[in-house]
């Protein structure tokens, strides 16, 4: 916690000065935006299926659930930071009045440094398997932060049929060259993506035993799987693949080449004998340029930097679209294009990344009233937190050298300070 700060030499101020004057002449008359910056956060829990054939009558239905940790709140520990969530998964008919399944847990999460918590990379993954026959479901999901009591809600409509001769895909990407890790999506370069899937095989029934990797291309009896690349709508890549017959319950991991890694949506279509299968992904929308790889926490900070109007407008482009939007918007920001430095952008993600670490009590950091402040204006030449009112409530004072001030209140007793009073 902050006592008195008092400012860094006299270079070190003109130099943070000028970054700020450029930051806020940027903002387009945003130092004016009193309102409190407590936006929903915008759920990225992504819920992924599988099935495939266990016997003649029913279906191996997998639910893979993961979340990125920055949905949850964290509580300080002795050494360390912990969260707890709670899940409830629940199937039922098509209609939704009878409950076929219904299980509830908790989970609970540990994280050594809190700069872990708040990576939107960084994610919790469960996975469930069921035993359901082939038909039309509804999926419900609950997710809830048992510290918060914040809920996000989540359903899905299911139509299982038996599986022919390939089921659907799960994507999977190689860890260290041995482990298989399941992606939902792709952030960086890979040569080679694996398409974890059920093939029957003719003359091939046996369907017990475990899930592994089988891909032993010298055993004797091959058979070959096409597979088509498509992007933006246009087949950009093909080919074949062989696998053997000895994948043991007839799964078996399908490597795919990846030549292209231009950003956007991409779809691999499957192809054995009269069936096909298409997966989707997202690829490319991870960029060195910034502090997180969260296209809605990069938007979210545009609204302090953007007029409304342009703001609007970049909120409704779709994701790639808005990363080529917000770079641009920097790259003619650069005070120094001649560099291989962008001084603007740099303070920038410095303030944002202040932010995240240091006011991230009740919300993100860049969300909440003091991190709004600090990456419009900067550093405060002077915090002042000697005030208490009648009511024991703590504030805090920002004290800026051009004379603005803002006042803080804790309310809720829990470090979380939203703002009282400004003065210009």
């Amino acid at each position: 916690m902050w006592h008195i700060i008092i400012g860094v030499g006299i270079i070190n101020r003109i130099i943070i000065n000028i970054i700020i004057a450029l930051l806020i002449f940027s903002c387009g008359g945003i130092s004016k935006i009193n309102k409190k910056s407590k936006g929903k956060i915008e759920s990225k829990i992504n819920v992924k299926t599988q099935y495939w054939n266990t016997t003649e009558d029913s279906l191996n239905f997998y639910v893979h659930i993961s979340i990125p940790l920055n949905h949850f709140v964290f509580r300080k520990q002795m050494d360390h930071f912990s969260s707890e969530i709670i899940y409830t998964l629940v199937i039922s008919d098509d209609e939704g009045k009878t409950q076929l399944y219904r299980e509830s847990w908790r989970e609970k999460i540990s994280e050594p440094y809190y700069e872990n918590t708040r990576d939107p990379d960084n994610l919790v993954k469960t996975e469930k398997n069921i035993g359901l026959i082939p038909g039309e479901y509804k999926l419900f999901l609950n997710v809830q932060d048992e510290d918060s009591r914040k809920n996000w809600k989540i359903t899905k409509t299911i139509k299982l049929e038996r599986v022919n001769f390939i089921s659907p895909s799960l994507i999977f990407v190689k860890e260290n060259d041995k482990l298989m890790k399941q992606v939902d999506f792709l952030m960086q370069k890979q040569d080679t993506i694996w398409l974890r899937t059920q093939v029957n095989l003719i003359g091939n029934e046996e369907i017990e035993g475990p899930v592994v990797e089988k891909m032993s291309l010298e055993h004797q009896s091959k058979m070959e799987i096409n597979y088509f690349i498509h992007h933006n709508k246009t087949i950009i890549d093909s080919g074949v693949v062989a696998i053997s017959r000895d994948g043991v319950q007839n799964f078996y991991y399908i490597p795919i080449p990846m030549t292209h890694h231009k950003r956007g949506k991409y779809e691999i279509e499957l192809q054995y004998l009269n069936d096909k299968q298409i997966t989707s992904f997202q690829y490319g929308l991870k960029t060195k340029n910034f502090w997180t790889d969260e296209i809605d926490e990069l938007v979210g900070v545009m609204k302090y930097v953007l007029p409304y109007s342009e703001y609007k407008k970049l909120k409704q482009k779709g994701d790639s679209e808005k990363l080529d939007a917000i770079n641009e918007y920097w790259k003619k920001k650069d005070p120094t294009p001649e560099t291989d430095e962008n001084e603007l952008l740099n303070e920038l993600n410095e303030r944002v990344k202040f932010s995240n670490k240091n006011f991230s009590i009740l919300m993100h950091g860049w969300r909440s009233d003091r991190g709004r402040i600090y990456i419009i204006y900067g550093e405060p030449q002077v915090v002042d937190e000697s005030y208490q009112d009648n009511r024991g409530y703590n504030f805090q004072k920002w004290i800026y050298a051009n004379g603005k001030e803002f006042l803080f209140i804790d309310r809720t007793m829990s470090g979380d300070y939203t703002l009282y009073h400004e003065r210009f």
